[in-house]
């Protein structure tokens, strides 16, 4: 009981977060799921930071402390802004012009697909909620992270192991432990399948109240179609955890290439900056997303400044975390990507085939490469996902400029080939022995589902239908002088 507690006081943190920062849609059926997200980035954020970088021991008092800011925030807020309201400082909220459409057509179609992702909810609940299931390596449960910052460890070995992990997976499950809960390692799956739900929850009701629910059931069903996804959707490993946040922040980022509204580009960093906190793996893969908002919300011209400007401070706040960890492991331990790059680029330049127990695998079996197409295409973990979505990008290239999923697109593209990188050259030993190569693969593949939506829900309209409205910017402000008989301006 005291773990639905913690994770409703979680939720409502969140939300007044949501309220605080101006990001809150006005929507519940999207504030709620949204608000899981961010109660869950903030905890891990807050409650990594005071103990890492301010040296702030983790406990009861700090936990209450770290869950009370956000309603602290939200009424200053208010006080500073009485009278706006929520979302006016981004620009205001697309959901207050779009019209709701929540039943998804044709419903001959969509009612399997939204009746199997109801399955798999269930029994992804059920199973999770019930123990947790084995992990690859025969450990009956991965709750070492939160267990020792429950306990207040903060050793060398600890130190590292809530690095490895990530805030999120750290101090989410460790909250009710820190708030007088006996220690409980299915806490950890329990954090992991509410997790699922808010991002299904998230999918469906963001497409719903855009007017476009069947990018959001298809999303779903998705999502729930890759077996290895739902499998560890009730696991304790925190790569699927990962492929959530990443799914959802795909889904405000393509939000915003339809809309161009500075809110949606709000939400979807904070979301970014929630993926970069669930474990180490994932500052990695969100910087190329981040990259591509920043250069779409640039793209629009120089009333785009002032939204940059708010995305630098949401995208800033992670460079606390990265404090706190270079304070706690140090430097060469913060970044070991850095560190393996530069391993792996000796080893290539003094041996050709890349150091003789990597060589002797590959003599022994597939490349790395190699594994890692079949794992995308032939294994059936991930479904008919790439397939379905190659066809697609074939058949449907004319609609991408339409329907501005490009910008997604490119994000997608940059996520897909950090994978490989890291698959194929970085870390070739743990694809070779197919260690990591399919979960490797969860996050990247999620965000592929709710993009391959969005373009199959947009090729069911006529092409002759209106598109959407067009995004501020310097063409459009030229187009609608020249459409108003105003002479163009000279050097602009």
């Amino acid at each position: 009981m005291i773990f639905l507690l913690v994770a409703l006081a979680a939720g409502a943190s969140g939300y007044a977060l949501l309220r605080a920062v101006g990001l809150a849609t006005g929507r519940l059926p999207v504030d709620v799921p949204l608000a899981w997200f961010t109660g869950s980035a903030w905890v891990g954020l807050a409650s990594f930071t005071a103990r890492g970088l301010l040296g702030i021991p983790s406990g009861a008092a700090t936990a209450l402390a770290v869950l009370a800011l956000p309603f602290a925030a939200w009424g200053a807020a208010r006080r500073l802004e009485r009278g706006r309201a929520a979302g006016t400082s981004w620009g205001g909220n697309p959901e207050g012009e779009a019209t709701a459409r929540w039943w998804p057509r044709p419903a001959w179609l969509f009612a399997p697909m939204a009746a199997w992702t109801v399955a798999v909810a269930l029994g992804v609940t059920l199973h999770g909620l019930d123990t947790p299931v084995h992990t690859d390596d025969a450990f009956r449960i991965r709750a070492f992270a939160p267990i020792l910052a429950a306990s207040g460890a903060w050793n060398g070995a600890a130190r590292d192991a809530m690095a490895i992990a990530g805030p999120v997976p750290t101090y989410v499950p460790s909250l009710a432990w820190m708030l007088g809960a006996a220690v409980d390692p299915v806490h950890v799956s329990a954090s992991i399948v509410l997790t699922f739900l808010a991002m299904l929850g998230l999918l469906v009701a963001l497409g719903a109240e855009r007017g476009v629910p069947e990018a959001g059931w298809g999303a779903a069903f998705a999502i729930t179609s890759m077996p290895f996804f739902a499998y560890h959707a009730a696991s304790t490993y925190s790569d699927a955890w990962l492929g959530m946040f990443l799914a959802a922040a795909f889904a405000f980022l393509v939000a915003h290439g339809r809309t161009a509204a500075p809110a949606d580009a709000g939400r979807a960093m904070l979301l970014l900056v929630g993926a970069a906190l669930v474990k180490r793996e994932g500052e990695l893969l969100v910087v190329p997303v981040v990259a591509v908002l920043v250069a779409q919300v640039a793209w629009g011209g120089r009333p785009a400044w002032g939204t940059l400007r708010r995305l630098g401070l949401l995208a800033g706040s992670y460079l606390v975390a990265v404090a706190a960890r270079v304070v706690a492991v140090g430097p060469g331990s913060a970044f070991p990507f850095l560190r393996a790059a530069a391993e792996r680029s000796t080893a290539a330049s003094s041996s050709p085939a890349g150091g003789s127990a990597h060589g002797a695998m590959q003599a022994a079996g597939p490349g790395a490469g190699e594994i890692l197409l079949r794992a995308i295409f032939t294994d059936g973990d991930l479904g008919l996902l790439w397939w379905v979505l190659l066809a697609s990008l074939l058949l449907l290239a004319p609609r991408l400029r339409r329907e501005r999923l490009a910008w997604p697109l490119a994000a997608l593209a940059l996520v897909l080939a950090e994978t490989a990188i890291s698959a194929i050259w970085l870390y070739p030993e743990f694809t070779l022995n197919h260690g990591t190569v399919h979960r490797s693969l969860l996050p990247v593949s999620a965000a592929a589902a709710v993009w391959l939506a969005a373009l199959l829900a947009a090729a069911t309209r006529p092409v002759t239908a209106a598109a959407p409205p067009a995004p501020p910017g310097r063409r459009g402000a030229a187009a609608r002088r020249r459409s108003r008989g105003e002479p163009r301006r000279r050097g602009g």
